[in-house]
């Protein structure tokens, strides 16, 4: 195999300039592969496959099937303090959805028809009879009205009720006539609101489905841009806010920010590593040579994921990053003994590259394995992560021994490394026994710390909560609205629906149960009795006036307000005297005050209209409402969809493990978007607990093999189980969590811990010049601080799993780091001189 080996780094350094270009143009290939063939994988459903026989899973996809309108959903919200207001809005949003097109479905239920005309029977008795009161009480105003719907007529009722009505509450007619006159605006409304006199923020939501484009890189773009823009292009009232959120904008967001953070990673952690290598290195050559091998190493291994797995998802993009890290490893630690070594010919070269090329050999298989570890797993979003890694470390392993020689044959480095005292690292030996004491008093309460580390599966923990989609989605739950983030259950039929109502109702952490019955409200005979004596007095409204053949005067009806605002004080007096300016803006411009008129009277005859569907509307069944609404409660095939709403934001895993399991106490069978993150965590910690056997088991063998040895294979795992000790101790002293992304980390510490326990070993075991042994230091703590400095950058990404992970990686790799350089050389030192370890182990 060495002698293999010689001829392969001979021949490479006597073609050193065809290497590098055959090099380049490979990674270069491989780039315009990707850029002509790769595609970005966007759909987050793809990254975990479970097995069919998980009730959760089987549940969900049994809901999908019988109720499809409930997919890929965008949730538009109308917010504002004026019922009316909102309500109109929401009208004018869903007709500008349906006139543009491309939407699969588009529900505002408060707007549709058959549900508002019959809005009066879905009102508590209290408040219904609250609502026919203010109906009688506003009669006579709306009347009056009705007989001239004009300004002019507008005039004359605000004179006669001002004074009368000081300090008391104006009909709901002539209190929205003069807030209209006072904005300069017409306004007219037949009714009260249908809400309760004490609330004072109202919200509508607008359901839309919409189709993903999976070819591209933002799927659910298309659907967010096209409603952005057609909410931009209406004329809506200061006072009403509109929000996006649903699970389609809450995924648009994410991968938009996994997209952008790679952007914003991927150029720190070449600025970071630029710098780590100017200070740490100081020869210009040696670090050209390692970006040259990085550079075309991520060309090479895009153009290898793009054969093998075809597309990226939002974990697997991370290579990128994760690439720039560990490729410089490898690339760090040949470069630095070829500089010690002074190594300029093949012979020198050689020698040195047949020392280290066993050591590089397993760091690249041990990453290996960490990385594939997942594979087997149900975690598919990782497994791809780990093939496309694994396949990276084997480029960067041939690159480096390949590119590295060739390129310091043609361009030598430096004869001597540069004076930088701190990255000498002579000082080391001198404070590895303090420092190994230390980190062993500091177990048992780094065990403590660790021990109290939690795992939260929920994916909106994992979002940014500053993001509009989530702050909306958090409003939501906190109105104790029905979102995607819920539980839903089938019943086969609706004594089964109400049963189970009834059960889950009683539970502390449920706020809400709805089932197809809850739909259809009670006591509608009494109701409509009560309606109907209120009809009666409205009947003669409906028949048209007879038309005014001299409709009264603006300048008739504006001298009589002007009389009357020296009898009236205070608001009143305020309110007349700014209603009088404003109407005679109007009287010098009878154009202005036609179309005044002529919107005023239109605004009117539609909510009389209105009025009169609500007093006309009779009692109602279930098979009475729309097939459209029908079908969103009981599927095709009669099951009875039943909504359960948690009582808090299910925004962390405490929350939902007590919503889940309480739900789950009663109907096993559950499902929706709540239930199937739920269901994936547990998918996840079974990946999890595989990976990290799989790992350990492959990377114990392949130290055992190599060193041929079992206590010196231990003190190998030593550090790295320091390391995750630590880590997890100061994550839980920091209240961080193990999440869906930075899960990755655990087996990848122990894959990638090898590595540098690997190197100090060897180096221990081969003994050789001072130099050797001062590079191979000099090489582990380079190394480490620009995967460091690399995993660093992650936390810059405003996709909080990325950035998870680049913090967890930041803690551990430090540690790493140090157990490295100080717990295990005195690990080593301390077996070898009792006689443990043998001379030789390589």
């Amino acid at each position: 195999m060495r002698i293999g080996l010689a001829g392969l780094i001979r021949g490479a350094l006597t073609h050193a300039k065809m290497l590098l270009l055959v090099c380049v143009a490979l990674g270069m290939g491989g780039a315009g592969t990707f850029l002509l063939e790769g595609r970005l994988n966007s759909d987050l459903g793809q990254l975990i496959q479970p097995k069919g026989d998980q009730n959760w899973y089987q549940s969900n996809q049994a809901f999908q099937a019988a109720f499809p309108s409930y997919q890929q959903t965008a949730l538009v919200v109308v917010r504002g303090r004026d019922a009316f207001a909102v309500e109109a809005t929401t009208q004018l949003l869903k007709d500008a959805f349906d006139a543009r097109g491309g939407f699969d479905q588009v529900f505002a239920p408060a707007v549709e028809p058959f549900i508002k005309a019959h809005r009066l029977y879905f009102l508590e008795p209290a408040d219904l009879t609250k609502w026919l009161q203010g109906a009688e009480f506003n009669f006579g105003v709306l009347q009056r009205l009705s007989e001239q719907p004009t300004l002019a007529a507008t005039l004359l009722i605000i004179a006669d009720m001002l004074g009368v009505q000081s300090g008391q509450p104006l009909p709901i007619t002539l209190q929205h006539a003069i807030d209209g006159l006072l904005a300069g605006q017409p306004t007219a409304q037949a009714f009260y609101p249908l809400v309760s006199p004490e609330q004072t923020d109202f919200f509508n939501l607008i359901i839309v489905n919409g189709r993903q484009s999976l070819d591209e890189p933002l799927p659910n773009e298309q659907i967010v841009r096209t409603l952005r823009s057609i909410i931009d292009q209406q004329a809506l009232p200061e006072s009403i806010e509109i929000e996006l959120t649903g699970e389609v904008v809450l995924a648009h967001e994410e991968i938009s920010a996994a997209l952008t953070g790679i952007e914003i990673a991927g150029v720190a952690s070449i600025l970071i590593l630029g710098v780590i290598l100017l200070v740490g290195i100081g020869d210009v050559r040696i670090i050209s040579a390692i970006f040259l091998v990085l550079l075309t190493g991520v060309g090479l291994t895009l153009g290898y994921a793009t054969l093998t797995i075809g597309s990226f998802n939002t974990l697997s993009m991370l290579f990128v990053v994760m690439f720039f890290g560990l490729g410089v490893d490898f690339a760090a630690h040949l470069a630095l003994r070829l500089q010690a070594d002074q190594a300029t010919n093949a012979d020198t070269m050689i020698a040195a590259i047949q020392d280290m090329a066993p050591a590089l050999a397993l760091c690249t298989v041990t990453s290996a394995i960490a990385f594939l570890s997942f594979t087997p797993t149900a975690y598919a979003g990782m497994a791809e992560l780990g093939i496309i890694s694994a396949g990276g470390m084997v480029i960067a392993l041939l690159l480096t021994l390949l590119m590295i020689p060739a390129f310091l044959t043609l361009w030598p480095p430096l004869k001597k490394p540069p004076p930088l005292t701190f990255l000498s690292v002579k000082w080391l030996p001198k404070y590895q026994t303090p420092l190994t004491l230390i980190l062993l008093a500091a177990m048992p309460g780094a065990l403590y710390l660790a021990s109290h580390l939690e795992f939260n599966y929920s994916v909106l923990s994992m979002r940014d909560a500053d993001a509009p989609g989530m702050k909306a989605l958090t409003r939501l739950q906190e109105n104790g609205q029905q979102t995607d983030y819920s539980v839903v259950l089938l019943a086969d039929t609706a004594q089964e629906a109400s049963r189970l109502k009834t059960r889950l109702a009683a539970l502390e952490s449920v706020a809400s149960v709805q089932t197809p019955a809850d739909v259809i409200p009670a006591a509608q005979t009494d109701k409509h009795h009560r309606i109907r004596a209120v009809a009666e007095l409205y009947r003669d409204l409906w028949t048209p006036p007879e038309i005014d053949e001299q409709p009264l005067a603006l300048a008739t009806a504006l001298e009589y307000l002007q009389d009357r605002i020296p009898s009236l004080k205070g608001q009143s007096l305020q309110t007349a005297q700014q209603i009088a300016t404003f109407a005679k803006t109007l009287e010098s411009d009878p154009a202005k005050l036609a179309l005044f008129d002529a919107a005023l009277a239109q605004q009117l005859g539609r909510s009389k209209q209105d009025l009169r569907n609500l007093l006309d509307a009779a009692p109602f069944t279930f098979s009475a409402l729309p097939k459209t609404l029908q079908q969103r409660l009981i599927s095709p095939q009669g099951q009875h969809l039943i909504s359960v709403q948690p009582r808090l934001a299910l925004t962390d895993k405490a929350r939902t493990d007590q919503f889940i399991n309480d739900v789950r106490t009663i109907a096993p069978m559950i499902a929706g978007r709540s239930a199937v993150e739920w269901g994936i965590g547990e998918v996840v910690v079974n990946a999890f607990q595989e990976a990290i056997f799989l790992t350990l088991v492959g990377v114990i063998i392949c130290l055992v093999l190599y060193f041929r040895n079992v206590l010196t294979a231990c003190l190998v795992l030593v550090p790295i189980a320091f390391t995750l000790i630590l880590t997890f101790a100061m994550s839980s002293f920091l209240s961080l969590t193990l999440n869906m992304a930075n899960i990755l980390v655990v087996p990848l510490i122990i894959g990638l811990g090898v590595d540098s326990g690997v190197h100090v070993t060897h180096r221990f075991f081969k003994g050789g010049a001072l130099r050797h042994q001062r590079a191979t230091r000099r090489a582990v703590l380079i190394s480490g601080l620009t995967t460091l400095g690399t995993f660093l950058s992650l936390i810059l990404s405003p996709h909080q799993g990325a950035a998870s992970i680049g913090l967890l990686l930041t803690i551990a790799i430090a540690w790493l780091l140090l157990l490295s350089l100080f717990l295990l050389p005195s690990l080593l030192s301390f077996f070898s001189q009792r006689g443990l370890l043998p001379g030789r182990a390589v």
